[in-house]
């Protein structure tokens, strides 16, 4: 009895969603929905895997899986839209593993966003992870840094000299997790001007 209890209890704790594992959130169903991001993209809503990364990294991720070359081609402009000015757009190959999150994505493009929550530093003042950012991070460029950690009344970009503490996602980056068929470089454009990393061939 005791052995079907536990049973019982385990597989209720796997089908729940959203669930908790390691100081991240996982949503795969009614994946909470992004306000900012454009209306063309919640048709692909039951797409979106999600997960709120909460240890010493903060970030929300958002997998977006495609099994339809068509589907993916139409959403691909508008998911652009998302990459912020002036980052590198980042191609892996299918299946994608994140070391931060711990998902792997099938072909589709994975959304790096801040994680929008609060930082609070003793005597200090409470700072949002999310946009506006404070002018005073961005490169001379105009670019965002990749994450920021918080001081005592502003955010300031992340150092590796610097102190250790958590890291806050800033910029919103784009991984292309490429397979050649769903996902054809062939066949998509890529913004002007913007860099890119390709580790499709990297030992992972």
């Amino acid at each position: 009895m005791k052995r079907t209890r536990a049973i019982i209890l385990l597989l209720l704790l796997a089908s729940s969603t959203p669930f908790t594992y390691a100081m991240i959130t996982i949503w795969r169903n009614d994946a909470p929905w992004n306000p900012v991001w454009p209306k063309e993209l919640e048709p692909f809503r039951q797409q979106i895997e999600v997960r709120g990364v909460g240890h010493g990294i903060q970030e929300t991720v958002f997998d977006v899986s495609f099994s339809d070359r068509a589907q993916f081609e139409k959403a691909w402009p508008v998911i652009l839209k998302l990459k912020s000015p002036g980052v590198p757009l980042i191609l892996e190959k299918a299946p994608s593993y994140h070391d931060v999150s711990g998902a792997t994505m099938g072909p589709g493009v994975r959304v790096l966003w801040p994680s929008g929550g609060v930082s609070t530093i003793p005597g200090g003042k409470p700072l949002r992870a999310s946009a506006p950012w404070p002018e005073s991070i961005k490169s001379s460029s105009g670019q965002l840094p990749e994450y920021v950690v918080a001081t005592k009344d502003t955010w300031v970009p992340f150092s590796e000299d610097g102190p250790t503490t958590f890291r806050h996602r800033a910029r919103v980056d784009l991984v292309l997790a490429v397979d050649g068929e769903v996902v054809d470089l062939n066949r998509i454009r890529f913004p002007k001007d913007t860099p890119i990393i390709d580790r499709r061939f990297d030992e992972r």
